[in-house]
């Protein structure tokens, strides 16, 4: 009887920590960048409800009274939903350059930066987080803004990656220079 008991815990214990750990590997799946999806120069994808494409990666001329080494970056998405309340939550933008070193959008823009950064007649774009583009509607395009603070040396180098929580474990990846 002894031998069964054991024999039960054997096949019961591996079991029952499969089964409670299947959710905190869900979890891990949404919550980290895995599977890579490389987009090309001016390609549109789709990606978590949407179809996405880089449209414009914007570097801060050097002027005077700004630091040397560092300098602004801003990369507009062009993104259209292709439904009605598509979520895109916990949104990750970040620039990655050769060595992996990666810098994430900032969260509070300064309006000063934003108007730096916009091209003329350029409408504002919005963050990129669930309630920008649960709020679009289907089929209408919305621009989606990230602001960086980057090394200058590096900044046409910058590889910018996206990603939702519902679209992880993929995220974008585009190409370098992948600006029209």
């Amino acid at each position: 009887m002894r031998w069964l008991a054991l024999a039960a815990l054997v096949v019961l214990v591996p079991c029952t920590m499969a089964a409670t750990g299947w959710r905190d590997v869900r979890e891990l799946l949404h919550a980290r960048e895995w599977r890579p999806v490389d987009v090309a120069m001016a390609q549109t994808v789709d990606y978590d409800g949407a179809d996405v494409r880089l449209a414009s990666v914007d570097v801060l001329p050097f002027e005077a009274g700004l630091p040397a080494d560092r300098t602004f970056v801003r990369t507009r998405l062009a993104l259209v939903p292709g439904a009605a309340g598509a979520q895109w939550n916990d949104c990750t933008l970040k620039l990655i350059d050769s060595t992996g070193r990666s810098w994430s959008a900032i969260d509070t823009v300064p309006d000063l930066l934003q108007r730096a950064l916009a091209k003329p007649g350029e409408s504002p774009g919005a963050a990129c987080d669930g309630l920008a583009v649960s709020a679009a509607k289907p089929g209408v395009p919305l621009a989606i803004d990230g602001y960086y603070l980057v090394p200058r040396a590096v900044a046409a180098q910058l590889q910018l990656t996206v990603s939702t929580r519902g679209g992880r474990p993929h995220y974008l990846r585009f190409a370098r220079g992948a600006t029209p």
